[in-house]
């Protein structure tokens, strides 16, 4: 309940013992009985994926909080998207990034070893990884990479021994919002007109598209 009251997305891989408990259907029923105090409910991404909040009814302070954080699109969701699609075009197309899948750091050392557009573009994305410096080995900002979305929910360190990280279930609510902004447009209406971004976004939200997973 701390976890779902802190923001958490509680899925499989993050959060595995948690995640077990929420898909016993007298668990959900306790927490929803529980969540209903707070005016709040047990949702989900998909019929499998992660376990969230949500309001139990949406009022007006939610939505001007929600088209707050959409109109913030940049700040809020951009740096993400910028480094899961740095990370999907690393691998020529055989990473989707599904909650579960592997992504190992010297794989994405040697494909940017290998391409000077993937090391240009991890260069023009320091600014948006934390503790990333030009003066760092492409192999040491890749880890810092990596880091961010482990900070940010989107991954975990699977093996630290050999670099080896894991997408959370917290990517689908990713894909969800990307999903959203594109067929409502909001992306254009916010005035996100940056090429890099747009066209980052629009690879991204073709994933999206291929995955059925919607909140619930």
């Amino acid at each position: 309940m701390k976890l779902l009251l802190g923001g958490e997305y509680i899925c499989s891989v993050r959060f595995r013992d948690e995640f077990s408990l929420l898909e016993d259907s007298d668990e959900q029923e306790a927490v929803n009985t529980w969540l209903g105090s707070l005016n709040m409910r047990l949702a989900r991404l998909g019929e499998d994926g992660a376990f969230f909040t949500a309001p139990t009814c949406i009022g007006s302070k939610d939505i001007t909080q929600v088209k707050n954080e959409l109109l913030k699109f940049r700040d809020e969701y951009g740096p993400a998207v910028l480094l899961l699609d740095f990370i999907r075009q690393s691998d020529a197309g055989r990473v989707f990034l599904s909650p579960g899948e592997y992504i190992a750091l010297y794989e994405l050392d040697a494909a940017v070893s290998q391409s000077t557009m993937l090391e240009t573009q991890l260069k023009s994305l320091l600014s948006v990884i934390g503790n990333a410096a030009q003066r760092n080995t492409n192999h040491k900002n890749l880890q810092w990479l990596l880091d961010q979305l482990v900070k940010d929910g989107y991954a975990i360190l699977a093996n630290k021994d050999s670099g080896t990280y894991q997408v959370t279930g917290k990517i689908e609510q990713l894909y969800a919002v990307l999903q959203f902004l594109d067929e409502n447009k909001i992306i254009r209406d916010a005035e996100v007109d940056d090429r890099e971004a747009d066209d980052t976004a629009g690879d991204l939200v073709d994933v999206a598209q291929s995955d059925e997973g919607v909140a619930t």
